[in-house]
């Protein structure tokens, strides 16, 4: 593969496994949903909502989760605005982090969002529905991942994308606190929180649920000491091409967030060796 057929340089995003975008999913399902209670008269939002009072029984648990596809039924606003987030801020990280794991974090920071509410409301008569909370953490993970780009705020005010994350979590903090509108700021935090710890401790939610790739297993009948030295050699070549690469994707990483002029001498050094060594690497495969 060459150096920039790589993600981060493709202009269209790249599709990481079969399969349609997992943002569409999501935001079809949203506003399958939406209409889906408008026709039972708003039956499917109330077994879907996250109530505190029903909540307190570990059967109805399930709310923590669903209340993020569940939205206001009296207005068309409140669905828009978070599909319209969804939209704009979900296909740069799902090209950044593969189809899975995009969807895994959407879903683990929606539940996250609803198990806070839910033992701060715990036994109470507040509900909360909406995927604000996962919206949120969306956000913050795109101003983690792309500090420097410029967004433009109520479509007018540009800014940079982690000053716009700066302001939603400020906006969200003074509203939990002041308590003067009818917005759920608890859950908000809650997945700005999430997404923060997910990207400082860079933990793979794919290698949780789904366990680390290893790459296929070893076959060998043979014993150690009857491996040849060339074996030895490719498989130490191997290793270290695949470390190369490592480094390269952190690099190339680092080019989307900052842009180029943030690079070390070293670090360019090592883009042109790689260059040169997949030049090499292709070569040899013809």
């Amino acid at each position: 593969m060459g150096l920039y057929d790589r993600d981060y340089y493709s202009e269209e995003p790249k599709k990481r496994g079969p399969g349609v975008s997992p943002v569409a999913v999501l935001i079809i399902s949203n506003i399958v949903l939406y209409f889906a209670n408008q026709a039972t008269g708003n039956a499917l939002f109330e077994k879907m909502a996250l109530v505190g009072v029903q909540t307190s029984s570990p059967f109805q648990w399930y709310r923590c989760l669903t209340y993020a596809f569940a939205h206001d039924p009296n207005g068309f606003m409140h669905i828009l605005c978070n599909m319209l987030v969804l939209f704009f801020f979900g296909p740069p990280l799902e090209r950044l982090y593969g189809k899975a794991e995009f969807t895994l974090f959407y879903l683990a920071s929606a539940i996250f969002g609803g198990i806070v509410w839910n033992v701060m409301h715990f036994g109470a008569s507040a509900a909360a529905l909406g995927a604000s909370g996962a919206i949120t953490a969306l956000v913050i993970l795109f101003a983690f991942n792309f500090p420097n780009v410029r967004l433009l705020l109520w479509g007018i005010i540009p800014l940079p994308a982690w000053l716009a994350g700066v302001l939603f979590v400020l906006y969200d903090m003074f509203g939990s606190v002041s308590a003067v509108d009818n917005v759920a700021h608890e859950i908000h935090i809650s997945g700005a929180v999430f997404a923060a710890c997910y990207f400082l401790t860079k933990i793979k939610l794919t290698d949780i649920f789904f366990g680390k790739s290893t790459g296929g297993k070893r076959k060998s009948s043979r014993s150690t000491k009857s491996v040849s030295s060339a074996n030895i050699s490719v498989s130490k070549s191997d290793r270290d091409f695949e470390n190369l690469e490592k480094e390269v994707d952190d690099i190339l990483r680092k080019i989307a967030r900052s842009g180029e002029a943030s690079l070390t001498e070293k670090e360019r050094d090592t883009l042109r060796y790689a260059s040169q060594e997949y030049q090499k690497r292709s070569g040899n495969k013809r």
